[in-house]
């Protein structure tokens, strides 16, 4: 393949990272608002045209009245407060047919021009069919959350993980296709691969506990930093019976689940800074320049980054979850992830390149 070629699909994996970068926040700020059970039906294609007129609106808003939500939290919602919710549940679908299209047409061009030999034919396969797991696996969660208040929050983690999962191999493919065929490296110590392997798995937990304590709005129960109400082990954890209800079905009843989930994801936040500082220390003069030296350079500031704006949204969880900073949150942990990946490319990559 001609270099320029790879180049071209290197890029256009990227801008598919980007594309499920505004996904996910769009995802987010569907979820902060409380509007993905505002659509009760998935039509792949004719659910991409929005209702037209006040009777096709008044048709939806009634369905949404039969479901729980409307019944036991929403109950007295207008037609207009009804638009705003639906607006984003449908820029969420709407977006993701988005990426379809852009996905699948460039990769058609790609196929006829010849520029896809067998193994890279592979790679991007894995990326359609996992696209489309996530929007199938997107609509299950939807469907299980109708019979409840709010989405389980388990649900919603696997839901934001399988995506997260694809930014990050997207990350890693462009990489892969941009930097390759690659000059002979040097071999890392293996003290380095076992650091990368261990942030790697510790930041793909951290960010499944955020989908956790996302869905189950723990933040709303510990609004304070660096304590928790005043204790740095909250005492609900010892005085209140185990049960993990609020993480399996959202129970803003629930305390001892609440406190167990922002617990631990304060406690790995802690840990991964630690992790990824001794990475940057042991990788820092590893790589003199291109690509590979500046994720290194950047892993600092990123998961310092990442905290710094985790303890910002926590403080401001007073009554309601902060949209904005809820939603730069999430655009932080994607910043890491993208981050890491880059630099776990160069880290594993066999030697010939």
């Amino acid at each position: 393949m001609h270099i320029q070629a790879r180049k071209l699909i290197g890029y256009w994996l990227l801008l598919g990272a980007v594309l499920i970068f505004i996904q996910v926040i769009i995802g987010g700020v569907t979820r902060l608002t409380g509007s993905g059970l505002s659509i009760t039906e998935w039509k792949p294609i004719v659910g991409a045209i929005p209702p037209l007129n006040e009777q096709q609106w008044n048709d939806r808003f009634n369905e949404y009245q039969q479901i729980v939500q409307y019944k036991h939290l929403n109950e007295g919602m207008t037609l207009p407060e009804f638009k705003f919710i639906f607006f984003w549940e449908y820029f969420h679908r709407l977006w993701a047919r988005f990426m379809g299209f852009a996905f699948v047409v460039p990769f058609l061009f790609f196929m006829y021009k010849k520029w896809i030999d067998q193994a890279l034919f592979l790679k991007i396969g894995v990326v359609l069919l996992w696209g489309g797991a996530v929007g199938l696996y997107g609509w299950i969660m939807v469907k299980n959350g109708l019979t409840g208040l709010f989405v389980p929050p388990v649900f919603l983690s696997i839901h934001l993980m399988l995506a997260l999962s694809l930014y990050a191999y997207l990350v890693w493919l462009s990489t892969y296709v941009v930097h390759s065929p690659a000059p002979p490296t040097a071999q890392l110590p293996s003290t380095v691969k076992t650091f990368g392997i261990f942030v790697l798995i510790l930041l793909f937990v951290q960010l499944a506990l955020g989908g956790i304590v996302s869905g189950t709005k723990a933040g709303l129960s510990y609004p304070t930093w660096p304590d928790m109400n005043g204790a740095f082990i909250p005492p609900a954890l010892s005085t209140l019976s185990p049960t993990l209800s609020g993480i399996l079905h959202y129970n803003p009843t629930d305390e001892w689940a609440r406190a167990l989930i922002q617990f631990v994801h304060r406690a790995v936040a802690y840990l991964l800074v630690l992790i990824v500082g001794l990475y940057y220390y042991r990788l820092r003069t590893l790589a003199p320049s291109g690509a590979f030296r500046l994720g290194i350079l950047l892993l600092p500031f990123s998961v310092l980054l990442q905290v710094s704006i985790g303890i910002i949204t926590v403080i401001n969880c007073r009554g309601t979850i902060p949209v904005f900073w809820g939603v730069v949150h999430q655009a932080g942990a994607m910043v890491l992830l993208a981050n890491v990946m880059l630099v776990s490319y160069f880290v594993f990559r066999k030697k010939s390149g």
